[in-house]
């Protein structure tokens, strides 16, 4: 790799999910990438083109249009960030982020807590801003979950922010409420400067748990809120987000964010703004996946694959045998031989290795197929 000067660029390797995406065939069955195969609904962009019409495509203000960030911070903002002061608009929730990391660090000083295992960015986040981070193990025992002591007791003087999904990804495990009042509790407790908890929330309208979605935005005042509409509307490409908190914390990610993007497109954001007027939108795919997610566990349950129940997203942890022991090489051979396209779960940090992500949009003779061909792979393994 050529040296452009950025040392903490030069170290962060491209991703590998993407890499291994790139490799697919047309006659893969792709079982990788967390993009929905839903096409997103028509209205919204048809409202969104006829505000065009009249009124061109403008700037927008740096942290958002009023009226979205309104909409979004009700929806969205919890008990404690539901006013529009609490919410600003960003190019997806990824931007929030690295944001959040930006705002809140001072790299000579400041630790990251985040779980192994964990999306990736958030520990590449770090290291792009030259800032420590910290894992905090999970155990496939009890289907990777989350628990308020686990992240407590590693906390130190120098913890300044904590980074959680919930639902999570790779994991698919949602916190549980007992679990997140815990948590606010241990930290408004502890003594010292406060300890601001980012929560991706970007699977939530996706949760199969039969409660109530469990949010930290309504028990925890320095909890900070990502949400997007990619998952849950299928807009992966529109690239729009939304970032929650503390008002202090919303204004200087607004001007890290103005200094970057200046704002978030005025079409994307008019698209959003007409989902949210009927916020019924943000559920509508859901049964189509609580469909996927049945086909996915009888297919798993007749062929005898190990796989952990999803409470969330479009994700579950297939476990290997323990022939394998680099779900990278098991991810390179299923693709080669059996045609099947997975993420090796040691991408996501050493807790999850010995097993495979797998993302279960496809369509559901193909998921079929894909876990038919994953499972014949692990019953091929030796002894």
């Amino acid at each position: 790799m050529t040296d452009l000067g950025n040392a903490r660029l030069a170290a962060i390797a491209p991703s590998a999910i993407r890499a291994i995406h790139d490799r697919r065939r047309p006659t893969s069955i792709d079982l990788g990438m967390g993009q929905p195969t839903l096409h997103p609904d028509i209205e919204p962009f048809e409202a969104a083109l006829a505000w065009v019409r009249d009124h061109g495509s403008p700037y927008a203000p740096p942290g958002g249009l009023p009226e979205l960030r309104e909409a979004a911070a009700r929806i969205y903002g919890g008990h404690f960030h539901a006013a529009p002061s609490h919410a600003a608009v960003l190019n997806g929730s990824q931007e929030g982020i690295f944001l959040a990391i930006k705002a809140l660090c001072d790299p000579a000083r400041d630790h990251v807590l985040i779980t192994d295992p964990a999306y990736l960015s958030y520990a590449r986040c770090c290291e792009l801003e030259g800032v420590a981070h910290r894992a905090v193990p999970l155990s496939a025992h009890d289907g990777f979950a989350l628990h308020a002591d686990a992240l407590l007791n590693a906390v130190t003087p120098n913890t300044k922010l904590i980074i959680i999904g919930s639902p999570g990804n790779p994991t698919a495990a949602v916190m549980d409420e007992r679990e997140l009042r815990r948590l606010a509790r241990g930290l408004i407790e502890r003594k010292g400067p406060p300890i601001y908890v980012v929560v991706d929330e970007v699977y939530r309208e996706l949760t199969f748990t039969g409660k109530p979605y469990p949010s930290l935005l309504d028990h925890y005042p320095n909890s900070i809120g990502l949400q997007s509409l990619s998952k849950s509307c299928a807009l992966t490409g529109l690239r729009l987000g939304f970032f929650f908190g503390p008002t202090a914390v919303v204004d200087a990610v607004t001007r890290a964010h103005s200094l970057i993007m200046l704002n978030v497109n005025q079409f994307a954001q008019r698209v959003a703004l007409e989902i949210l007027r009927d916020p019924q939108r943000l559920r509508a795919h859901h049964p189509w996946y609580v469909a996927q997610r049945q086909v996915l566990l009888d297919a798993a349950g007749r062929n005898g694959l190990r796989i952990i129940e999803p409470q969330g997203s479009f994700y579950s942890l297939a476990a290997l045998p323990e022939a394998w022991s680099s779900s990278e090489a098991a991810a390179d051979h299923l693709l080669e031989r059996y045609d099947v396209v997975t993420i090796p779960g040691a991408i996501f940090g050493g807790k999850a290795e010995g097993y495979l992500r797998l993302s279960w949009v496809a369509e559901p003779a193909a998921l079929t197929r894909g876990i038919e061909r994953i499972a014949e792979f692990c019953a091929s393994a030796p002894g």
